[in-house]
């Protein structure tokens, strides 16, 4: 059976989706927006069709003044990122992971945080949306952010991904090799 993955028509998105940025929308607005028009689609339709954005979670972790700096290896899915670096832990949400669209995104966050590092969460604070249309694979995205709190014990998926724990000035040094909605997220850090 092919993945289905969560998916908000462009045109329910309003204004948000000609904004660029990580934009500071009440999280009541997106997830009521997530709650009436999030649907399922196909996954492979979906990464090819600009008129829906698929809702992502990206979740940036710290702990105190460190942030999780990884890089995506060649044999994590998304052959566009590979080799890019990234602060942000998320993924796809899928149907199984709840009854309706926002708790399929809230119980799909978790599972992507779960699926890709070991680590225990003592906050999570929403931040805002990231919407993002410089490239093709951020046009048919868009991030819901936030940051956790956590004790980070390693990865889970240690084919997929290899990093750790550095200080901020550190991510600098690795800016231009980050994803596009990893550079976004960084001038918010600042």
């Amino acid at each position: 059976m092919k993945e289905k993955v969560l998916v908000v028509d462009v045109d329910r998105l309003g204004e948000l989706v000609t904004r660029d940025g990580l934009l500071a929308l009440p999280l009541e607005y997106i997830k009521k927006t997530v709650e009436l028009y999030g649907c399922f689609v196909p996954r492979e339709e979906a990464e090819r069709d600009e008129s829906g954005r698929q809702i992502i979670p990206y979740v940036i972790l710290r702990n105190e003044k460190r942030y999780l700096l990884m890089r995506r290896t060649n044999r994590q899915g998304e052959s566009r990122l590979h080799d890019k670096y990234s602060i942000g832990v998320g993924g796809h949400i899928n149907p199984e992971d709840g009854r309706n669209p926002w708790q399929a995104f809230e119980r799909g966050m978790r599972r992507e945080i779960d699926e890709e590092v070991n680590v225990d969460i003592s906050s999570l604070e929403y931040l805002g949306i990231l919407n993002d249309l410089s490239t093709a694979v951020s046009r048919v995205h868009i991030g819901i952010v936030y940051i956790a709190g956590v004790v980070f014990h390693g990865f889970n998926e240690k084919d997929k991904f290899t990093g750790s724990m550095v200080e901020f000035e550190e991510l600098e040094m690795h800016r231009e090799k980050m994803e596009t909605w990893s550079q976004i997220v960084m001038n918010w850090l600042k």
